[in-house]
């Protein structure tokens, strides 16, 4: 099992748009997607632009790290959900 790490998921989103658009056009679709979901949800706010986002997606991918609100985007814009479990872990003394 691969370690749950934001490169991985990263690298799991990066799979996911090639798969869905090719190798040649995934990038350009995935920030498309991710503009047109960010947008959607802002409402009334500064539209976000595909040059601006285009950037921070770079950087992300390059990076293997991004804010949690970049992550759930990206994964959304694969046609994804990202479920996530907080596990408590009760420590007992002997």
């Amino acid at each position: 099992m691969e370690a749950q790490t934001s490169t991985s998921l990263l690298n799991a989103v990066k799979a996911r748009a090639i798969e869905l658009w090719g190798e040649e056009d995934w990038f350009k679709e995935l920030v498309k997607e991710y503009v047109r979901l960010e947008n959607q949800q802002s409402g009334e706010a500064k539209p976000a632009s595909y040059m601006n986002r285009r950037n921070q997606i770079q950087r992300a991918l390059d990076t293997g790290g991004c804010r949690l609100d970049t992550a759930l985007l990206l994964v959304a814009a694969v046609g994804h959900k990202l479920q996530m479990v907080k596990v408590v872990t009760e420590v007992i003394d002997f």
